[in-house]
Protein backbone atom coordinates (compact mmCIF):
# COMPACT_ATOMS: atom_id res chain seq x y z
CA UNK A 1 0.00 0.00 0.00
CA UNK A 2 0.88 3.45 -0.21
CA UNK A 3 0.70 5.29 3.07
CA UNK A 4 1.29 9.11 2.94
CA UNK A 5 1.31 11.29 5.99
CA UNK A 6 0.19 14.81 6.26
CA UNK A 7 2.31 16.69 9.53
CA UNK A 8 4.47 19.85 10.46
CA UNK A 9 7.40 20.31 12.36
CA UNK A 10 9.32 23.64 13.32
CA UNK A 11 11.29 24.98 16.03
CA UNK A 12 7.99 27.22 17.01
CA UNK A 13 5.60 24.31 16.81
CA UNK A 14 7.09 21.47 18.05
CA UNK A 15 9.10 18.42 16.54
CA UNK A 16 6.69 16.19 18.49
CA UNK A 17 3.80 15.30 15.37
CA UNK A 18 6.80 14.59 12.88
CA UNK A 19 8.73 12.28 15.51
CA UNK A 20 5.22 10.39 16.39
CA UNK A 21 4.44 9.87 12.01
CA UNK A 22 8.00 9.06 11.93
CA UNK A 23 7.88 6.32 14.19
CA UNK A 24 4.40 4.71 12.81
CA UNK A 25 5.65 5.03 9.28
CA UNK A 26 8.75 3.12 9.92
CA UNK A 27 6.22 0.21 11.86
CA UNK A 28 4.91 -0.34 8.14
CA UNK A 29 7.91 0.31 5.70
CA UNK A 30 9.47 -2.72 5.49
CA UNK A 31 5.46 -3.63 3.58
CA UNK A 32 4.50 -0.53 2.21
CA UNK A 33 5.33 2.68 0.26
CA UNK A 34 5.57 6.02 2.75
CA UNK A 35 5.41 9.48 1.72
CA UNK A 36 5.84 12.38 3.91
CA UNK A 37 4.09 15.31 2.82
CA UNK A 38 5.24 18.76 4.60
CA UNK A 39 5.73 22.87 5.17
CA UNK A 40 9.26 23.72 5.09
CA UNK A 41 11.32 22.13 7.69
CA UNK A 42 14.30 22.78 10.02
CA UNK A 43 17.09 21.58 7.69
CA UNK A 44 18.02 18.84 9.97
CA UNK A 45 14.63 16.73 10.01
CA UNK A 46 14.32 17.33 6.33
CA UNK A 47 17.36 15.42 6.22
CA UNK A 48 16.36 12.41 8.63
CA UNK A 49 12.95 11.82 7.14
CA UNK A 50 14.91 12.03 3.08
CA UNK A 51 16.87 9.35 4.51
CA UNK A 52 14.02 7.48 6.30
CA UNK A 53 11.15 7.01 4.32
CA UNK A 54 10.83 6.64 0.51
CA UNK A 55 9.59 10.12 -0.49
CA UNK A 56 9.51 13.43 0.71
CA UNK A 57 7.21 16.36 -0.35
CA UNK A 58 7.68 19.85 0.29
CA UNK A 59 4.78 22.06 0.09
CA UNK A 60 5.26 26.11 -0.89
CA UNK A 61 2.85 27.81 1.56
CA UNK A 62 2.37 30.74 -0.88
CA UNK A 63 1.15 28.15 -3.22
CA UNK A 64 -2.34 27.98 -1.07
CA UNK A 65 -2.16 30.34 1.85
CA UNK A 66 -1.75 34.05 0.73
CA UNK A 67 1.05 36.39 3.18
CA UNK A 68 -1.57 39.21 3.09
CA UNK A 69 -4.31 37.18 4.02
CA UNK A 70 -2.96 34.47 6.61
CA UNK A 71 -4.87 36.07 9.47
CA UNK A 72 -7.74 36.07 7.51
CA UNK A 73 -7.83 32.49 6.48
CA UNK A 74 -7.87 31.59 10.38
CA UNK A 75 -11.08 30.60 11.84
CA UNK A 76 -11.39 33.50 14.46
CA UNK A 77 -8.94 35.24 13.43
CA UNK A 78 -9.34 38.51 15.49
CA UNK A 79 -8.04 36.15 18.46
CA UNK A 80 -5.00 35.69 16.64
CA UNK A 81 -1.32 36.76 16.50
CA UNK A 82 0.90 36.43 14.23
CA UNK A 83 3.08 33.92 16.15
CA UNK A 84 -0.02 31.34 16.43
CA UNK A 85 -0.46 31.88 12.75
CA UNK A 86 1.17 28.12 12.39
CA UNK A 87 0.44 26.21 15.64
CA UNK A 88 -2.98 25.42 16.95
CA UNK A 89 -5.41 27.69 15.10
CA UNK A 90 -8.11 25.77 12.61
CA UNK A 91 -7.79 26.99 9.24
CA UNK A 92 -11.03 28.17 7.05
CA UNK A 93 -12.60 25.70 5.02
CA UNK A 94 -11.01 27.84 1.85
CA UNK A 95 -7.70 27.51 2.79
CA UNK A 96 -7.97 23.60 3.78
CA UNK A 97 -9.56 23.50 0.05
CA UNK A 98 -6.95 24.97 -1.20
CA UNK A 99 -4.11 23.54 0.43
CA UNK A 100 -5.97 19.70 -0.39
CA UNK A 101 -5.76 20.66 -4.14
CA UNK A 102 -2.28 21.77 -3.68
CA UNK A 103 -1.41 18.31 -2.50
CA UNK A 104 -3.27 15.96 -4.78
CA UNK A 105 -1.45 17.95 -7.26
CA UNK A 106 1.79 17.30 -5.53
CA UNK A 107 1.08 13.72 -5.04
CA UNK A 108 0.06 13.43 -8.50
CA UNK A 109 3.58 14.55 -9.52
CA UNK A 110 5.52 12.62 -7.50
CA UNK A 111 3.89 9.20 -8.17
CA UNK A 112 1.11 7.82 -10.46
CA UNK A 113 -0.32 5.96 -7.20
CA UNK A 114 -2.67 7.85 -4.84
CA UNK A 115 -2.28 7.21 -1.68
CA UNK A 116 -4.27 3.95 0.18
CA UNK A 117 -4.50 5.60 3.24
CA UNK A 118 -3.58 9.41 4.38
CA UNK A 119 -2.87 9.95 8.21
CA UNK A 120 -3.18 13.59 8.87
CA UNK A 121 -1.26 14.98 12.08
CA UNK A 122 -2.22 18.77 12.07
CA UNK A 123 -4.19 20.88 14.47
CA UNK A 124 -4.74 23.23 11.47
CA UNK A 125 -6.59 21.10 9.43
CA UNK A 126 -10.36 19.23 9.64
CA UNK A 127 -13.03 18.05 7.77
CA UNK A 128 -12.87 20.43 4.94
CA UNK A 129 -8.94 19.27 4.38
CA UNK A 130 -10.33 15.50 4.43
CA UNK A 131 -13.23 15.51 2.76
CA UNK A 132 -11.29 17.07 -0.53
CA UNK A 133 -8.60 14.87 -0.05
CA UNK A 134 -11.16 11.72 -0.37
CA UNK A 135 -11.21 13.06 -3.92
CA UNK A 136 -7.49 11.21 -4.47
CA UNK A 137 -7.08 9.20 -1.22
CA UNK A 138 -9.27 5.88 -0.78
CA UNK A 139 -8.93 6.04 3.44
CA UNK A 140 -8.26 8.83 5.91
CA UNK A 141 -6.96 8.42 9.10
CA UNK A 142 -6.95 11.52 11.85
CA UNK A 143 -4.33 12.06 15.02
CA UNK A 144 -5.74 14.44 17.32
CA UNK A 145 -6.07 15.24 20.86
CA UNK A 146 -7.59 18.29 21.01
CA UNK A 147 -11.42 17.32 20.07
CA UNK A 148 -12.03 20.89 19.30
CA UNK A 149 -13.06 20.43 15.37
CA UNK A 150 -14.98 17.81 12.98
CA UNK A 151 -12.94 15.50 11.14
CA UNK A 152 -14.10 13.26 8.33
CA UNK A 153 -11.66 10.43 8.78
CA UNK A 154 -12.06 6.38 9.08
CA UNK A 155 -10.07 6.08 12.35
CA UNK A 156 -9.11 8.53 14.38
CA UNK A 157 -6.18 8.31 17.11
CA UNK A 158 -5.65 10.13 20.19
CA UNK A 159 -2.98 8.05 22.47
CA UNK A 160 -3.67 10.65 25.71
CA UNK A 161 -5.75 9.92 28.42
CA UNK A 162 -8.37 12.48 29.85
CA UNK A 163 -11.02 11.94 32.35
CA UNK A 164 -13.96 11.84 29.27
CA UNK A 165 -11.70 9.93 27.07
CA UNK A 166 -14.53 7.49 25.74
CA UNK A 167 -16.92 10.80 24.77
CA UNK A 168 -14.74 13.76 23.79
CA UNK A 169 -15.31 13.22 20.34
CA UNK A 170 -18.67 12.62 20.22
CA UNK A 171 -20.53 14.47 17.24
CA UNK A 172 -16.92 15.25 15.95
CA UNK A 173 -16.34 11.81 13.98
CA UNK A 174 -18.41 10.08 11.41
CA UNK A 175 -20.67 6.90 13.40
CA UNK A 176 -18.77 4.59 11.45
CA UNK A 177 -14.87 5.79 12.25
CA UNK A 178 -13.07 3.23 14.65
CA UNK A 179 -11.76 5.18 17.36
CA UNK A 180 -8.00 4.27 19.09
CA UNK A 181 -8.60 5.95 22.35
CA UNK A 182 -5.69 6.20 25.06
CA UNK A 183 -2.56 4.68 25.80
CA UNK A 184 -3.14 1.46 24.83
CA UNK A 185 -2.81 2.65 20.94
CA UNK A 186 0.68 5.21 22.83
CA UNK A 187 3.31 5.42 19.32
CA UNK A 188 6.42 4.39 20.73
CA UNK A 189 9.79 3.80 19.15
CA UNK A 190 11.03 0.28 18.76
CA UNK A 191 14.10 1.31 21.08
CA UNK A 192 11.48 1.71 23.99
CA UNK A 193 9.99 -1.51 23.79
CA UNK A 194 13.48 -2.96 23.23
CA UNK A 195 14.96 -1.02 26.68
CA UNK A 196 11.84 -1.92 28.25
CA UNK A 197 11.95 -5.67 28.19
CA UNK A 198 15.00 -5.01 31.25
CA UNK A 199 12.60 -2.85 33.50
CA UNK A 200 11.48 -4.26 36.15
CA UNK A 201 8.71 -2.75 38.40
CA UNK A 202 10.09 -0.44 41.05
CA UNK A 203 9.66 -1.63 44.46
CA UNK A 204 7.17 0.29 46.73
CA UNK A 205 8.74 1.59 49.69
CA UNK A 206 6.76 0.99 52.85
CA UNK A 207 8.53 3.18 55.58
CA UNK A 208 11.39 4.78 56.57
CA UNK A 209 13.53 2.10 57.70
CA UNK A 210 13.12 0.71 53.83
CA UNK A 211 14.77 4.15 52.34
CA UNK A 212 17.70 3.21 51.37
CA UNK A 213 20.67 5.46 52.80
CA UNK A 214 22.86 5.80 50.05
CA UNK A 215 19.95 6.73 47.25
CA UNK A 216 21.17 6.69 43.46
CA UNK A 217 19.90 9.88 42.20
CA UNK A 218 20.20 10.73 38.44
CA UNK A 219 18.08 13.03 37.30
CA UNK A 220 17.46 13.20 33.48
CA UNK A 221 16.23 16.78 32.04
CA UNK A 222 14.12 16.95 28.49
CA UNK A 223 11.88 19.19 27.09
CA UNK A 224 11.45 17.93 23.50
CA UNK A 225 13.21 18.85 20.24
CA UNK A 226 12.55 22.50 20.18
CA UNK A 227 11.77 24.07 23.70
CA UNK A 228 10.72 26.98 22.20
CA UNK A 229 10.72 28.63 26.05
CA UNK A 230 13.71 27.09 27.15
CA UNK A 231 12.80 25.81 30.07
CA UNK A 232 15.63 23.50 30.13
CA UNK A 233 18.23 26.40 31.11
CA UNK A 234 16.23 27.22 33.99
CA UNK A 235 15.59 23.85 35.37
CA UNK A 236 19.63 23.33 34.82
CA UNK A 237 19.78 26.73 36.77
CA UNK A 238 18.15 25.37 39.95
CA UNK A 239 20.33 22.15 39.65
CA UNK A 240 23.19 24.03 39.81
CA UNK A 241 21.86 25.49 42.88
CA UNK A 242 21.18 22.68 44.88
CA UNK A 243 24.20 22.24 46.45
CA UNK A 244 23.63 20.46 49.60
CA UNK A 245 22.37 17.54 47.39
CA UNK A 246 24.44 14.94 45.34
CA UNK A 247 23.14 13.83 42.60
CA UNK A 248 24.14 13.36 38.73
CA UNK A 249 22.03 14.91 35.72
CA UNK A 250 21.58 14.51 31.78
CA UNK A 251 20.71 17.49 30.21
CA UNK A 252 18.77 16.22 26.90
CA UNK A 253 17.67 19.18 23.85
CA UNK A 254 16.65 18.43 20.50
CA UNK A 255 17.99 19.28 17.05
CA UNK A 256 15.25 22.67 16.88
CA UNK A 257 16.65 23.64 20.14
CA UNK A 258 17.68 27.73 20.03
CA UNK A 259 20.06 28.01 22.66
CA UNK A 260 22.70 25.63 23.00
CA UNK A 261 25.96 27.26 22.96
CA UNK A 262 24.73 29.09 26.61
CA UNK A 263 23.45 25.56 27.61
CA UNK A 264 26.22 24.34 27.04
CA UNK A 265 28.21 27.08 28.81
CA UNK A 266 26.06 26.66 32.22
CA UNK A 267 26.17 22.71 32.14
CA UNK A 268 30.11 22.72 31.67
CA UNK A 269 30.28 24.54 34.54
CA UNK A 270 29.00 21.86 36.43
CA UNK A 271 31.14 17.80 36.22
CA UNK A 272 28.02 16.13 37.55
CA UNK A 273 26.09 17.04 34.84
CA UNK A 274 25.84 15.80 30.86
CA UNK A 275 24.49 18.02 28.07
CA UNK A 276 23.19 15.53 25.10
CA UNK A 277 22.48 17.22 21.97
CA UNK A 278 20.08 15.47 19.43
CA UNK A 279 21.19 11.93 20.86
CA UNK A 280 19.29 8.56 19.71
CA UNK A 281 19.41 7.47 23.23
CA UNK A 282 16.57 8.58 24.96
CA UNK A 283 15.38 5.22 26.00
CA UNK A 284 18.68 4.15 27.43
CA UNK A 285 19.30 8.12 29.28
CA UNK A 286 15.36 7.05 30.77
CA UNK A 287 16.84 3.81 32.28
CA UNK A 288 19.60 5.03 33.37
CA UNK A 289 17.21 7.72 36.09
CA UNK A 290 15.61 7.89 39.18
CA UNK A 291 12.99 10.53 38.37
CA UNK A 292 12.90 13.17 34.69
CA UNK A 293 11.56 16.61 34.62
CA UNK A 294 10.63 17.21 31.29
CA UNK A 295 7.45 18.08 29.10
CA UNK A 296 4.19 15.94 28.59
CA UNK A 297 2.78 14.88 25.62
CA UNK A 298 4.32 11.67 23.61
CA UNK A 299 7.30 11.57 26.67
CA UNK A 300 4.38 10.77 29.38
CA UNK A 301 4.24 6.98 27.77
CA UNK A 302 7.62 7.03 26.76
CA UNK A 303 8.31 7.35 30.54
CA UNK A 304 5.37 4.53 31.68
CA UNK A 305 7.00 2.33 29.25
CA UNK A 306 10.69 3.12 31.18
CA UNK A 307 8.53 3.02 34.53
CA UNK A 308 10.27 6.59 34.82
CA UNK A 309 8.84 9.19 37.12
CA UNK A 310 7.94 12.49 35.55
CA UNK A 311 8.20 15.99 37.06
CA UNK A 312 6.52 17.63 34.51
CA UNK A 313 6.48 21.55 33.04
CA UNK A 314 3.88 21.63 30.06
CA UNK A 315 5.02 23.85 27.42
CA UNK A 316 2.11 23.42 25.01
CA UNK A 317 -1.45 23.94 25.48
CA UNK A 318 -2.43 20.51 24.61
CA UNK A 319 -0.03 18.82 26.91
CA UNK A 320 -2.10 20.69 29.94
CA UNK A 321 -5.64 18.43 29.85
CA UNK A 322 -3.84 14.81 30.41
CA UNK A 323 -0.95 15.96 32.12
CA UNK A 324 -3.31 17.47 34.97
CA UNK A 325 -5.58 14.36 34.67
CA UNK A 326 -2.28 12.01 35.24
CA UNK A 327 -1.07 14.37 38.26
CA UNK A 328 -4.89 13.83 39.80
CA UNK A 329 -4.04 10.42 39.13
CA UNK A 330 -0.64 10.37 40.98
CA UNK A 331 1.22 9.49 37.64
CA UNK A 332 3.25 12.18 37.73
CA UNK A 333 3.81 15.49 39.28
CA UNK A 334 2.84 18.36 37.65
CA UNK A 335 4.35 21.40 38.43
CA UNK A 336 2.73 23.87 35.94
CA UNK A 337 2.97 25.45 32.63
CA UNK A 338 6.55 26.75 31.51
CA UNK A 339 5.46 30.67 31.65
CA UNK A 340 3.42 30.70 34.62
CA UNK A 341 6.36 28.06 37.24
CA UNK A 342 8.81 29.56 39.19
CA UNK A 343 12.18 28.54 40.00
CA UNK A 344 11.21 28.27 43.73
CA UNK A 345 8.49 25.90 42.36
CA UNK A 346 10.82 23.98 40.15
CA UNK A 347 13.17 23.44 43.23
CA UNK A 348 11.30 22.50 45.32
CA UNK A 349 9.75 19.81 43.43
CA UNK A 350 13.70 18.38 43.07
CA UNK A 351 14.28 18.60 46.53
CA UNK A 352 10.82 16.65 46.93
CA UNK A 353 11.81 14.16 44.75
CA UNK A 354 15.64 13.72 46.08
CA UNK A 355 13.95 13.52 49.65
CA UNK A 356 10.98 10.70 48.60
CA UNK A 357 12.43 7.80 46.28
CA UNK A 358 9.43 5.99 47.56
CA UNK A 359 6.74 8.04 46.44
CA UNK A 360 9.01 8.81 43.16
CA UNK A 361 8.47 4.68 42.90
CA UNK A 362 4.37 4.96 43.26
CA UNK A 363 4.38 7.48 40.80
CA UNK A 364 6.46 5.56 38.06
CA UNK A 365 4.40 2.28 38.72
CA UNK A 366 0.98 4.09 38.62
CA UNK A 367 2.25 5.03 35.50
CA UNK A 368 3.90 2.33 34.05
CA UNK A 369 0.51 0.95 34.99
CA UNK A 370 -1.47 2.70 32.28
CA UNK A 371 0.48 0.89 29.44
CA UNK A 372 -0.13 -2.94 27.92
CA UNK A 373 3.51 -3.91 27.75
CA UNK A 374 2.58 -7.27 25.99
CA UNK A 375 2.41 -5.78 22.75
CA UNK A 376 4.69 -5.42 19.76
CA UNK A 377 6.03 -2.05 18.37
CA UNK A 378 4.10 -2.37 15.47
CA UNK A 379 1.01 -2.42 17.19
CA UNK A 380 -0.69 0.87 16.53
CA UNK A 381 -0.11 0.89 13.04
CA UNK A 382 -0.89 -3.12 12.48
CA UNK A 383 -4.38 -1.81 14.22
CA UNK A 384 -5.16 1.18 12.00
CA UNK A 385 -4.22 -1.34 8.59
CA UNK A 386 -6.83 -3.84 10.18
CA UNK A 387 -9.32 -1.55 10.88
CA UNK A 388 -9.34 0.00 7.32
CA UNK A 389 -9.20 -3.15 5.46
CA UNK A 390 -11.76 -5.56 7.48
Amino acid sequence: MHIAFRVDGSSHIGLGHIMRCLTLAKQCMDEHHVTFICNELPAHVESLLKGSVNALILLDESQWLLGNDKLSDIENAESVNEATVHSSMVLSKQAQHKQARYCIAKLQIQSNIPPDILIVDHYQLSSPFCTAMRDYCKHIVVIDDLANRSHDCDVLLDQNLFENTNTRYKGLVPSSAVLLLGPEFAVLKEAFYQASTEITVKPTLQSEQDIPLQKSNHILVCFGGSDPSDITRKVVAELSNLKSYSFTADIVVGGAYAHVDALTTLVAKHNHMTLHHNTPSMPQLMQKASFMIGAGGSMHWERAQMNLAGLIITIADNQIETTRYLHQRNCCMWLGESEKVTSDEIRKAIEFALNSPEKISDIANNARSLLNHEQCSSYVMDTIINAITR
